[in-house]
């Protein structure tokens, strides 16, 4: 670990030398923190629905109950469950090509990912980053065009912000994902499919890019509804 990078809710980040088989000069080791000390509270509504929630040969059922009534295999369960969601929704989406850090390798409370930035520091978020008009409307279309290809592979992000969203040599990737939801069974999911949409449309606003966030997420969402996405 060569030192901390910006804190979040749920987890630190170091800046890491990398393996050399790993084919990175730099690493990010996302470490997640104890339950106790999260401040995301909304994890019910992320794992409604969730698959993954098996365990070994445990039930869908056993296990939700468990998580459900926080005992302390439920809570072991939540925090595994919560950072193997995010390392395998990275390799999902870096497969398909979505613009995510690439997954590297995960253990029961660390995913190690691509780093982000250089040795003077992380890549900055985007609302941090002041861009041009033209740049604006590129990394709007891109990030538009990268839920669009996370929806056709059946995930919503589901807590999408400019807080979430890094620029890397003028590229935007989109971090955080541990909440990713499942579309095809999640009871919210287009709601909250529309809900990032929405995010995204009220921040480039800011650039003098007005559209219909909603008219375009409701095309969006029934094109995949009949597999034309």
């Amino acid at each position: 670990m060569l030192g901390p990078l910006r804190p979040g809710k749920e987890a630190q980040v170091y800046v890491c030398e990398a393996h050399p088989q790993t084919g990175f000069e730099l690493l990010a080791a996302k470490i997640y923190r104890p339950r106790a000390e999260r401040s995301f509270r909304a994890e019910e509504t992320y794992l409604e629905g969730r698959a993954s929630l098996r365990r070994g040969r445990a039930t869908h059922s056993s296990v939700a109950r468990a998580v459900a009534r926080r005992s302390a295999v439920g809570k072991v369960l939540l925090s595994e469950l919560w950072v193997r969601r995010e390392y395998e929704v990275l390799g999902r989406l870096d497969a398909c090509g979505v613009p995510v850090p690439r997954p590297v390798a995960c253990s029961g409370d660390a995913v190690l990912m691509q780093y982000l930035g250089d040795l003077g520091g992380p890549a900055p978020r985007l609302v941090a980053t002041r861009l041009g008009q033209e740049e604006a409307a590129t990394v709007r279309e891109t990030l538009l065009g990268a839920i669009a290809l996370c929806l056709s592979d059946g995930l919503i992000h589901g807590d999408l912000s400019a807080y979430n969203v890094l620029i890397h040599e003028g590229r935007p990737y989109i971090i955080d994902l541990p909440q990713a939801v499942d579309a095809a069974v999640h009871p919210e999911a287009q709601r909250l499919f529309t809900r990032d949409v929405m995010n995204l449309t009220r921040y480039f606003a800011r650039y003098g890019i007005a559209d219909d966030g909603a008219l375009w997420a409701e095309d969006v969402w029934r094109r995949y509804e009949r597999g034309r996405l």
